[in-house]
């Protein structure tokens, strides 16, 4: 398998549209099992005082990379050249999270995802929803204003030309915080207009924003951890530091996506009259909140693979830093984007270099894998799916544990240590994969 990037130095400091590719060799990637192995004495190519600390010492989880790059002669005929400055053994960067062993198992058929909507902002939405929603099996539901839906049959029919077969309901409240707020009723009773059998299967009520985007198979594993039977309210609160303070951490942060168990949603339906006295406050995720945490009596549980993403600018430094096995994306286009402008600016291209890096490397998306090259003092990080980044400098084990701060000043990180801006630093950002079966 060959790995396909672009590449842009130093981000915002360079504005040269030279584009260099180049690719790597992850044919490893299904079987890391064959790159894990016991040493025996002092280990190479790693500098004594930033060294990776594992679980067991003895166990080092290693990647043979391999780097080579697309070379055009004059006749622009295209030869792959091996850099081997850039190859060796990566090591594996250990997420920043332990996962509990899993203990219950879900299909995507059980979870009901709704969120609502007006006509005009789901053509502007319409890839971060079919990043999730054009999934075989999928359920969900789309709740538009009565007046703002003047023919659901045209919107029925302009959905399932994008892949989405989403059922659709009306709702008489015009402010969209209140039409929120009815999500859980909403659902609850689309599903009871449905078969029996589709009724009993659904055992999860999944939440978010018209751009959330949902990792479904990281979704699907993380659910797996908690027991359906009970009473559950499960997301995140903002990773902005003022968005906190202002707003709270009560509640789930709705553009994050949050998740109801499906007894709770039940409760949440009959005390719907209790809940109403919420509606003077700013957000309908915070309506949710208050009416499960005061009216129900159900506290947040927070899991931080669900990511509101409230930061502007460029967020690549929060890709690059061990976040794999994220459930949710928020606000991508509107406060933030993945690639460079000068690398894509178009909605739909990033959406499907992201669906594609998703499909490709599953659950080791954005794993990272480390090289310390002290004879040169250099660090090499691989994002799988995401980036390859080449720091003039050794990067210690606590700084790589950090958060780069490359958005815009002067937003603080909730929850995640930061560091400055990388000063020196060249990146390549995913392009492509496709197979090779010929040996280098």
């Amino acid at each position: 398998m060959i790995y396909l990037l672009t590449n842009r130095l130093n981000r915002m400091r360079h504005s040269s549209k030279r584009i260099v590719i180049i690719s790597l060799l992850v044919f490893s990637v299904y079987c890391l099992k064959c790159f894990t192995y016991r040493i025996q004495g002092k280990r190479n190519n790693t500098c004594d005082d930033v060294d990776i600390p594992r679980l067991d010492s003895k166990i080092k989880q290693t990647k043979k990379i391999l780097i080579q790059a697309l070379a055009h002669d004059k006749r622009l005929t295209t030869r792959k050249v091996l850099l081997e400055e850039f190859s060796n053994n990566y090591e594996e960067l250990s997420i920043r999270s332990t996962i509990n062993t899993p203990v219950h198992q879900y299909g995507i058929e059980q979870i009901y995802f709704t969120f609502t909507t007006n006509t005009q902002r789901i053509r502007e939405t319409i890839y971060q929803v079919k990043f999730w929603a054009t999934r075989p099996g999928i359920r969900c539901l789309i709740i538009f204003e009565s007046k703002d839906l003047q023919s659901k049959n045209n919107i029925k029919r302009y959905l399932t030309n994008q892949g989405i077969s989403c059922k659709i309901r009306t709702s008489n409240v015009t402010r969209y915080e209140e039409r929120y707020l009815e999500l859980i009723q909403q659902a609850w009773y689309s599903l009871n207009t449905s078969s029996y059998t589709a009724m009993k299967a659904i055992q999860w009520f999944a939440f978010g924003d018209d751009d959330t985007i949902w990792f479904l198979n990281n979704l699907l594993q993380t659910l797996q951890q908690y027991n359906v039977s009970n009473s559950i309210y499960l997301g995140n609160i903002s990773d902005k530091l003022g968005a906190v303070q202002y707003h709270g951490t009560y509640y789930a942060y709705g553009g994050g996506g949050f998740v109801l168990s499906r007894p709770l949603a039940l409760r949440a339906v009959q005390h719907n009259k209790d809940c109403q006295r919420f509606t003077n406050m700013y957000g309908g995720d915070e309506m949710i909140g208050k009416c499960i945490t005061e009216v129900l009596k159900i506290n947040l549980t927070r899991n931080n693979h669900f990511h509101q993403m409230d930061h502007d600018g460029d967020m690549d430094g929060y890709l690059e830093s061990g976040i794999e096995g994220l459930v949710s994306l928020h606000h991508i286009f509107s406060y933030w984007e993945p690639f460079p402008e000068e690398y894509t600016t178009h909605p739909h291209e990033t959406m499907y270099l992201l669906k594609l890096a998703y499909q490709t490397f599953g659950n080791h998306f954005l794993k990272r894998y480390v090289w310390l090259d002290c004879r040169t003092n250099r660090t090499f990080l691989l994002t799988m799916g995401y980036s390859f980044s080449l720091f003039n400098r050794i990067l210690t084990y606590e700084e790589l544990m950090k958060v780069e701060k490359t958005w815009w000043c002067c937003s603080e990180f909730v929850g995640r240590e930061t560091r400055p801006k990388e000063k020196n630093k060249m990146t390549w950002y995913f392009r492509a994969v496709t197979n090779e079966t010929k040996n280098i």
